[in-house]
């Protein structure tokens, strides 16, 4: 004979499955989705990177050196994709824990914005450090990629001040928008599986009986 309680509780332990499956798809997503913001675009045109070194020497009618410049934007790019792992890393671990310690007796998870704010503030930092870290190793390895002449301090700083300001702050701002879509996704597909778990549990015949093996 299988009590109706233990039934209640294998279909919690299924409940508790899919919200930790929904969390970890969810980092999956999202981290693929951060590391798209650091990879080589699909058109030049669209590399910010490539395209500010051309611009401040268009300007100025100077030459760039495009196979070093390619050189260190690559190097640079794979640096910080290698690095974001750790993004995904942290917010599960955050999350997970979170549903390591709803029991039971708890009815429902419930996934809160104040939850994810803690580690979206954590992983902010960390990616914003990691952008630095890079952009200035990047940097160090600028020299080449203007022809030697009188303008060439003049380029290598507008290109500098660029990198150190607006590009971060703009990676930056990307990277919040994917991780408020992928917030937003993730608490609501939570509650959904929360109200299927309710659904079931009210109108199951089977947790509602004992019913013979």
């Amino acid at each position: 004979m299988m009590e109706t309680e233990d039934l209640k509780k294998i279909h919690f332990d299924n409940y508790k499955n899919a919200i930790i499956e929904n969390i970890k798809r969810n980092t999956n997503t999202l981290v693929e989705d951060i590391k798209s913001l650091a990879e080589k675009p699909p058109l030049e045109a669209m590399d910010v990177i490539r395209g500010k070194f051309l611009e401040v020497a268009k300007k100025e009618g100077e030459v760039v050196n495009i196979e070093k410049l390619d050189k260190i934007v690559s190097l640079y790019r794979s640096k910080v994709v290698s690095s974001l792992d750790d993004v995904g890393i942290e917010r599960n671990k955050v999350l997970l824990e979170l549903v390591d310690n709803f029991k039971y007796e708890d009815n429902i998870f419930k996934l809160s914005k104040k939850n994810l704010a803690t580690v979206n503030k954590k992983n902010k930092t960390y990616i914003k450090d990691i952008l630095k870290r890079e952009i200035e190793e990047l940097i160090k390895n600028i020299d080449g990629v203007f022809r030697e002449s009188d303008k060439k301090e003049r380029l290598e700083s507008d290109v500098c001040k660029y990198l150190r300001g607006i590009y971060i702050r703009q990676c930056i701002e990307n990277m919040e928008v994917k991780v408020i879509v992928k917030d937003t996704t993730l608490i609501n597909g939570i509650k959904e599986l929360a109200e299927r778990y309710l659904f079931t549990i009210n109108n199951s015949r089977l947790l509602k009986e004992d019913l013979e093996n």
